[in-house]
């Protein structure tokens, strides 16, 4: 009888919420451990829920992993990693962008699933004016993958 009660309030107070959760999803905060911790959908939490996911990088942990509420499948989790690492990294490919190589540039050809890094450097660097131009890290982006739709050879070396 008391293991029946003690597993009665084992799901009671753990996988009962993990999978209102789940059947929920997540907020505007985005999946990560924000949305396991905070489950109200209202703007205070949904802030404290992307507070709680930025500061502790568990969302990117999530999203590589499939765990925490991420549920990423081919090609939107390379898209998604993609985005997070231009987020992260959009000055630094900024700089590199100007010179046409860099750590933080090879590492983001690699992420468009580029093998020649160097024609990637010498177009990025060609196109740096069109690329950078609105000063933001989705417009960079986006202009870089039509970029390499539209470039002959990257389209050939990258996987997009």
């Amino acid at each position: 009888m008391k293991r029946i009660l003690a597993l009665s309030l084992f799901l009671a107070l753990f996988a009962a919420p993990l999978y209102f959760v789940s059947a929920k999803g997540y907020g505007a905060s985005g999946c990560g451990l924000g949305s396991i911790v905070i489950t109200e959908n209202k703007k205070v939490h949904q802030v404290i829920g992307a507070t709680v996911n930025a500061t502790l990088g568990n969302q990117t942990f999530g999203i590589s992993t499939g765990t925490l509420n991420c549920e990423t499948s081919g090609f939107s989790q390379k898209e998604m990693e993609q985005q997070i690492f231009v987020h992260l990294n959009y000055q630094s490919l900024e700089q590199e962008f100007a010179k046409g190589s860099g750590e933080k540039m090879e590492a983001f050809a690699s992420l468009m699933g580029c093998s020649d890094k160097a024609t990637f450097g010498k177009v990025g660097r060609e196109k740096f004016s069109d690329l950078f131009n609105q000063n933001s890290p989705d417009s960079f982006l986006e202009r870089m993958r039509a970029e390499v739709a539209s470039n002959a050879v990257l389209a050939s070396s990258c996987k997009i």
